[in-house]
């Protein structure tokens, strides 16, 4: 059993709302935790309909869930360098990177599972993995195939030692050709699936830079100085440029394209044993490079 206890912060809202938002665990997860008793307000019993106040307390009693065993399968990805103990990667969009409760395959792990022997029994349901992308960004990841060395790796992220640019098609006309976004990042107060620029979040930079403009859309090159959640797709609709096909950031389908128009393509990093400099880009996929030709037709 876990235990957690949590302060509500918004008035009038419903408690298994508040519960999902407070905790970030699903709204279904959250019903079921009513209907077995293990979720008190002000050390009692309340509905799920229950309104709450501000100032609320509220204790989860979280079940140990039993978590089934990890299965390599065969799902395609392209390999951008493999070396004795790391690789980097092109991850496909539509492909979440880890298992999660509800979802315990056909995730990149599972992939990585069947291609490469990864020796990181540490890492629990993410063997290998050093960072992420999201489901539906493609793009360069690096892995490690060993839990030492998804370490070393994960120092240089955390130590910003690493270059990540990607490159976005993104709504509008921008007024500028560069710009630095400096805006702390944290979960949106309303929709636990959403981050937002927040003042009490986290600190996160990204920079723009525009290498084309069409007639309604623009592509840039954003380098990002922090790994925050959502961290581009949070900036570039906070600027009024949300990315083509980010629905749940105000942007809207062009061309059938249905996934955020965002792609990871440089990374540079040093190796944390030999201290080589490694270096690799990655061409616009197929689906980004289709929705290009069509804005560029336009202008």
């Amino acid at each position: 059993m876990e235990e957690k206890d949590y302060i509500n912060d918004i008035d009038n809202e419903r408690a298994d709302a508040a519960c999902a938002r407070l905790s970030e665990k699903s709204r279904s997860l959250i019903i079921s935790l009513f209907e077995k008793g293990l979720i008190l307000v002000n050390d009692k019993p309340v509905k799920k309909s229950a309104k709450l106040k501000v100032g609320d307390k509220i204790h989860i009693t979280f079940p140990n869930e039993e978590l089934p065993s990890l299965t390599p399968q065969n799902i395609p990805f392209d390999i951008i360098l493999n070396k004795e103990n790391y690789a980097v990667i092109n991850k496909p969009a539509g492909l979440t990177v880890h298992p999660a409760p509800g979802n315990y395959d056909n995730t990149l792990v599972n992939a990585l599972l069947y291609t490469f022997v990864i020796e990181d029994d540490d890492n629990d349901f993410r063997p290998g993995i050093v960072h992420r992308l999201d489901k539906d960004t493609s793009g360069l990841m690096i892995i490690a195939k060993n839990a030492e060395y998804r370490m070393k790796l994960s120092e240089l992220f955390l130590n910003r030692n690493i270059t990540k640019k990607y490159l976005a098609l993104c709504h509008g006309t921008p007024a500028f050709l560069e710009k630095k976004i400096e805006a702390p990042i944290g979960r949106d107060k309303y929709n636990r699936q959403k981050m937002a620029v927040r003042d009490d979040g986290k600190t996160a930079v990204s920079h723009f830079k525009v290498l084309e403009k069409y007639k309604r859309a623009f592509l840039a090159e954003v380098t990002i100085f922090t790994g925050r959640t959502h961290q581009i797709r949070v900036h570039a609709a906070n600027m009024g440029h949300s990315l083509i096909g980010d629905c749940l950031y105000g942007g809207r389908e062009f061309y059938g394209f249905k996934r955020q128009a965002l792609h990871s393509a440089f990374l540079e990093f040093k190796e944390p044993d030999t201290n080589e400099l490694i270096s690799i880009s990655l061409q616009l996929p197929e689906d980004m490079v289709f929705l290009q030709r069509n804005l560029k037709q336009e202008s």
